[in-house]
């Protein structure tokens, strides 16, 4: 059953590629789909289900994948890809500034936000990095506070609340592409937005955490295939220059928390299977939920976290999770993309509502196929909202309330260029 979305999502991917006449938005979002549906085939055929130990929820002498789930899971994924397909990246010539100074105070609050983050985590993160990452997991899943957490008690309330957007700084990674391509800003300003947009993965190393390095690189690569037209032939060179020698860093830091995470010792599957398990294991545990879960149980605090947060004071933690595992029969905290996290709360039928509505309003953003001209504003709502197909691979990445305030600051840029617009 496997094979179906491997080769749905190969199909679909090959049939944007001709269509587009290359690498797009949408082709590199199929393309994610089809390579964790590729990790899910070879964990079938290989019989590399294990014991659960890397994530699958199957019992590996009892899965059934059915033809039903199976179908809704493909039919809900195209359904948030469709609109992107609308974007030709090559017909895109230009994005116009119509609120530029809102543009250009975002990034210094976005900067200002990575030098506090900076200030936390520069004494701890290479002892960190130098000394047992397993422990150190181990510690932040114990509960134990990590240095910077610490440091951040002794600072100033205003600080401690500024600091929540420190998850919002990835916002500055679309702002350095754009003021690279199409306005004209001092160097040292379009350095200082890079380095804020890798202020959250430099924080995830006080955990020893993989997540945010993943989800910078997607997003990183969702960038290079947007504006990859428009980037220079010196940038594109300094890039590879500067870049690979970074991209081989976080790929020696992903490797090493791995085995740490996953050592041989820890189960009989070994490094190698696990890791496996954990890119491949959503279709899995998708239909496992479609088979299982309590669906009248219904808990929708991940897609309206702000909400219950300051309405009814509930939040997704450890706690609040493993509440919910209780009341499903089994662990919850299980990749099964964004779309089996949205069923598993509020019910296929409320999951195809929600990515419904997601589908209407990516389809207003963008308005028609072969835009010649998008507006910053609509630059940085578009990828805001790629993230949740993109990061989706894994699971719905706006499910806490700290994390909404990116989607707010990026609406807040969109509504600005809208009224600039209406004002011209």
């Amino acid at each position: 059953m496997t094979l179906i979305p491997f080769i749905y999502f190969t199909g679909i991917t090959i049939y944007w590629w001709r269509k587009h006449q290359g690498l797009d938005i949408c082709v590199y979002m199929s393309s994610l789909y089809a390579f964790i549906s590729l990790c899910a085939a070879i964990i079938e055929f290989g019989n590399l289900i294990g014991d659960g130990e890397g994530g699958i929820l199957f019992d590996e002498y009892d899965v059934h994948l059915t033809l039903v789930p199976t179908l809704i899971y493909c039919v809900l994924l195209t359904l948030s890809l469709l609109p992107f397909s609308l974007l030709y990246r090559k017909d895109i010539k230009t994005i116009v500034s119509k609120a530029p100074l809102t543009l250009y105070f975002l990034s210094w609050f976005l900067i200002g936000i990575s030098f506090l983050n900076l200030y936390l985590v520069a004494d701890s993160t290479l002892d960190i990095l130098g000394g047992d990452l397993a422990a150190v997991r181990e510690a932040h899943y114990n509960g134990i506070m990590t240095p910077a957490q610490l440091k951040a008690e002794s600072m100033p309330f205003i600080l401690r609340a500024l600091y929540y957007f420190n998850i919002s700084t990835l916002l500055a990674l679309p702002i350095f592409f754009y003021y690279t391509c199409f306005e004209k800003r001092p160097w040292w300003f379009k350095a200082l937005l890079l380095f804020a947009s890798i202020s959250a993965p430099l924080a995830a190393i006080q955990t020893v955490d993989r997540t945010e390095i993943i989800y910078y690189a997607l997003m990183f690569i969702y960038c290079l295939v947007f504006f990859w037209k428009h980037l220079s032939h010196k940038f594109k060179r300094r890039l590879s220059f500067f870049g690979l020698p970074f991209a081989g860093l976080a790929l020696v830091y992903l490797i090493a928390v791995t085995q740490a995470r996953f050592s041989e010792d820890e189960g009989k599957s070994g490094a190698g299977v696990m890791a496996l398990q954990y890119a491949g294991q959503q279709q899995f545990n998708f239909c496992y939920f479609w088979d299982n879960a309590d669906f009248s149980n219904i808990a929708p605090e991940r897609e309206f976290p702000l909400i219950w947060h300051y309405a009814f004071n509930i939040d997704t933690d450890d706690i609040r999770r493993g509440d919910r595992s209780g009341e499903h029969g089994f662990f919850i905290s299980v990749f099964a993309t964004f779309i089996g996290d949205i069923m598993l709360d509020i019910s296929p039928i409320g999951a195809a509502i929600w990515v419904l509505f997601y589908f209407l309003i990516n389809f207003l953003i963008i308005g028609k196929a072969h835009r010649e001209e998008l507006s910053e504003g609509e630059m940085i709502i578009l990828f805001t909202m790629a993230v949740i197909p993109i990061f989706g691979i894994f699971y719905y990445r706006y499910f806490h309330y700290l994390y909404t305030f990116m989607i707010i600051l990026a609406v807040f840029v969109y509504i600005m260029s809208k009224i600039k617009i209406a004002v011209k």
